[in-house]
């Protein structure tokens, strides 16, 4: 067998050329490796989280409530912003270098000639590192779909189905029933099922097959406004209400996370504000800087926009300067409509480069929503331009991929 890298770098570089499609639906190779090294129940107790938007937020928070109870946990996160590392987390913190090497020496053993793509070896690592460490629970982010994604090879207690949205339809379909049907893939008969707001039918009809009683937000639980821009309220009809402020993260997907615990985890306003109050890079991520309110998200769909655009208006912050940096195959002209559709005023805009596998630059960007003029290349002039045309106090968004999120220096 060929000599093994020697640090994370040199494994993230050889896991990126194991296989020749960045992408390949499917579960049997995953499954094989899974099986050879006994991975099949990576914890005790296992919480799947999918869905078009949230699931980052919704699987932090869950990791934060069970930690709090005093439960240890491992948690998968995708994609990352800055370090791989931020994929894998035990007990509430990143996996270290060492950690993931480990695990990825262990998967190269065990795979033999067998092709993986990036994210099944990322996988596996992750549940190698939770068995190692013995977590109570398991918390595994599906990185796309469901019925195909990796992490479907592990029987989950709990599934947790955020939201369905149009996204990836070249691997999903092209409408949310479909898309739907695909995300229903997690479910198993026998499972805690708890499902955020606007679910397709095909959620249901699945349910129904099961024999499954999902825990509905709207119905057996829901997060209403009290007080906008200071405080909802969790409803839950196995349980008293409880008023939470507001905190840097949806009510709506701290509410889905508590539901998938409830019955683990004694709920009180002082646990869910302290699990709740997290920062997390890219998702509602407001910082000040140069006398502007700098606002960062990875939203990249149009139902993802209208989510953001929402949580923006509860919080009553009214964009003047948008900053996009976007990935190919996406619905661009869609997201930026639906932008524009929530303000009473058309907002300014630059649209910067994005970089990877699927780069876009911001001059095709802006071709391609009508707006030829506003492509700016650079992440820096595209800033150093919403500065010029905006005024003290004034907020400005950078979002669209996690790429342009990871350009801003304000998070650097």
């Amino acid at each position: 067998m060929p000599k093994q890298p020697a640090d994370l770098p040199s494994w993230l570089e050889y896991i990126s050329q194991q296989h020749p499609e960045v992408i390949d639906m499917g579960l049997e190779r995953f499954s094989q490796v899974q099986r050879s090294l006994n991975l099949t129940q990576p914890a005790p107790k296992v919480i799947t989280v999918a869905g078009t938007n949230g699931k980052g937020s919704t699987a932090r928070v869950i990791e934060a409530l069970l930690l709090d109870a005093g439960y240890s946990v491992g948690t998968t996160l995708s994609p990352h912003v800055w370090r791989f590392n931020e994929r894998i987390r035990i007990g509430g913190e990143e996996a270290s270098d060492a950690t993931i090497c480990a695990a990825f020496a262990a998967v190269d053993v065990a795979r033999g000639d067998l092709p993986l793509t990036y994210f099944e070896f990322s996988a596996l690592a992750a549940l190698f590192c939770m068995a190692q460490s013995q977590v109570d629970f398991a918390i595994l982010e599906i990185g796309l779909g469901g019925r195909l994604d990796a992490f479907n090879s592990v029987d989950a207690d709990v599934a947790v189905i955020t939201s369905i949205g149009l996204d990836h339809q070249a691997f999903l379909g092209n409408t949310r029933e479909t898309i739907g049907g695909e995300k229903a893939g997690i479910l198993r008969t026998g499972q805690r099922v708890v499902l955020g707001k606007n679910m397709p039918e095909s959620i249901y009809a699945r349910c129904r097959a099961l024999s499954l009683t999902p825990r509905r937000w709207g119905e057996e639980f829901c997060s209403r406004s009290v007080d906008a821009e200071t405080s909802w309220e969790l409803t839950r009809s196995y349980g008293h209400d409880i008023t939470v402020p507001q905190t840097r993260l949806a009510s709506h997907n701290i509410a889905v996370a508590c539901e998938a615990v409830a019955d683990v985890v004694e709920l009180s306003r002082e646990r869910i504000l302290r699990c709740a109050d997290l920062a997390i890079p890219g998702r509602m991520d407001i910082r000040e800087a140069d006398d502007r309110v700098w606002v960062h998200d990875v939203c990249h769909n149009p139902d993802g926009a209208a989510f953001f655009m929402e949580e923006l208006a509860t919080r009553g912050i009214v964009p003047a300067f948008f900053i996009c940096a976007m990935l190919t195959g996406k619905d661009h002209l869609s997201f930026y409509q639906t932008i524009n559709k929530k303000l009473s005023r058309a907002p300014q805009w630059a649209f910067v480069d994005s970089y990877g596998d699927r780069h876009l630059t911001g001059q095709a960007l802006a071709d391609i929503v009508g707006l030829p003029d506003a492509g700016i290349g650079d992440m820096g002039q595209g800033i150093e331009l919403a500065k010029a045309r905006t005024g003290y106090g004034d907020a400005i968004v950078i979002f669209g991929s996690f790429n342009a999120v990871e350009q801003s220096p304000w998070l650097a």
